[in-house]
């Protein structure tokens, strides 16, 4: 079977949220096999197995020397909270770096316009567009993470942002249907159904 029966799963802080849930129950073991991992995170077991080939192949974990006997697998190169995100092939993948760097670059500064967070966060392997910063800006206003400080005058002026709700160092996740997901507190914190964010005083 691919999937457990509902009955049997077991709750987890990283339930159901893909490749993060995997790594951090991961880091918490140390010393493990697919199913320990299976046993915990609400996922295809295939979908595991294929991450942590990503992990074997970049270095982070390696197969025991009873691997052939035990099925485990040991946690080496653990490099904190984040998982890492992987090709096939173990590499780094730059794609969707934009949040990450932006999000770090909001949690250093006091105050910040778009062009700001694209100063701080652009990098070798990461370029963050004007149109993605604006975005970006826009859906953690909307959340209730950043307040307007001083509103834009085009075409000259771009909006003042500060950042008001620091929830951690992962950064919030604007999902398709323009929620946005917080994954240092594993929830949904705005929907766009919703007059206020979820979890602000009414």
């Amino acid at each position: 079977m691919s999937r457990r029966q509902v009955h049997n799963q077991k709750q987890s802080k990283a339930m159901d949220h893909g490749q993060q849930a995997i790594w951090t129950e991961i880091r918490r073991l140390g010393i493990f096999t697919i199913t320990d991992v299976w046993g915990v995170v609400d996922m295809h077991r295939k979908s595991i197995i294929n991450y942590v080939k990503r992990l074997e192949a970049g270095g982070y974990v390696e197969q025991r020397d009873d691997f052939e006997t035990s099925y485990r697998y040991q946690l080496v190169k653990n490099t904190g909270a984040t998982a890492p995100r992987l090709t096939k092939e173990g590499m780094p993948v730059t794609q969707g770096g934009a949040n990450e760097n932006m999000w770090r670059s909001m949690r250093m500064m006091d105050f910040f316009t778009p062009n700001d967070l694209i100063a701080h966060s652009n990098t070798d392997t990461t370029t963050v567009a004007l149109t993605t910063a604006k975005a970006y800006c826009t859906a953690l206003t909307k959340a209730g993470y950043l307040r307007v400080v001083q509103k834009a005058r085009p075409p000259h002026h771009q909006a003042i942002y500060k950042l008001v709700r620091n929830t951690g160092p992962r950064p919030p996740q604007v999902q398709k249907i323009k929620q946005v997901f917080d994954p240092n507190l594993n929830k949904v914190t705005y929907h766009p159904d919703l007059v206020k964010p979820l979890g602000t005083a009414t």
